[in-house]
């Protein structure tokens, strides 16, 4: 094993950015082959990092050569990455308006100009769900808002799960697009 290794994996600054230097472009190359939904490609580019330090701490000498052991870490982290930004468990975080803005504005809280911006806001949000969402997908994100999963809006509503996340996404494309 080759000695700046040995020290990156002991915790040495200098030897990890080394490595990083070195293999910087194999990472951003994988990093490119690949798109994240509403990411941008340094996203994908730290996931690959990750797996780099991954490689580090994890690499044995026995089983491979190095650089190979970096591609794979590097690949299955960016590939983890997108997975996980896909999930169904995620989608709900990961494609969110800020309804905070629009749910819970209190007077006093902030100052008077800003107080005045988030009514302004909170208004024109609510002019465009009336104007442009359906009926069902204002139901959908008025109980999304409140809290409720998707398991209860579905059972509330009588509709399917899949029903409800096209309803939701939908009214957050329609929102982001008449809000901006």
């Amino acid at each position: 094993m080759d000695q700046i290794l040995i020290d990156a994996k002991n915790g040495d600054e200098r030897a990890i950015e080394q490595l990083v230097s070195d293999y910087k472009g194999l990472i951003r190359s994988l990093s490119n082959k690949f798109y994240l939904v509403g990411g941008d490609k340094d996203d994908l580019l730290q996931e690959g990092m990750l797996g780099l330090f991954y490689a580090i701490n994890r690499y044995d000498e026995e089983k491979g050569s190095f650089p190979a052991f970096v591609q794979l870490c590097v690949f299955r982290q960016i590939l983890t990455a997108i997975k996980r930004d896909n999930s169904v468990k995620q989608k709900a975080l990961s494609n969110y308006v800020e309804l905070d803005l629009v749910t819970h504005i209190v007077d006093g809280e902030d100052g008077p100009l800003e107080s005045l911006i988030k009514k302004e806001y909170y208004n024109h949000v609510l002019k465009a769900a009336e104007e442009y969402l359906s009926p069902i997908e204002r139901r959908v994100l008025s109980l999304f808002a409140e809290g409720y999963s998707y398991d209860d809006i579905a059972a509330r509503l009588g509709k399917s799960h899949k029903a409800v996340d096209g309803a939701l996404q939908r009214a957050r494309k329609k929102l982001i697009e008449h809000t901006n």
